[in-house]
């Protein structure tokens, strides 16, 4: 997901978020891919999930931005929005 805001901070903060939750995805498929468990690999992607939406939210509210359109996506991943 690319976000562009027109905040050249932010957007540089949602870039890098991007780049590290596909690693973590990348990285945990080429466990699964190589006999690790299904689960294990679910668990990681949920993790990656998590922390992106937790980054951009810390990067709205650091920028002065808004961040509750970020709040439903935490909630889906069970954590209650926060």
């Amino acid at each position: 997901m690319i976000i562009r805001s027109g905040h050249a901070t932010h957007d540089a903060t949602c870039v890098a978020a991007e780049t590290t939750k596909q690693a973590v995805i990348g990285s945990a498929k080429l466990a699964y891919d190589t006999g690790g468990s299904l689960a294990t690999y679910v668990a990681a992607i949920k993790t990656a999930e998590i922390a992106f939406y937790r980054s951009l939210v810390a990067s709205c509210v650091a920028n002065g931005l808004p961040s509750s359109q970020f709040y439903p996506a935490l909630r889906d991943l069970g954590t209650g929005g926060a």
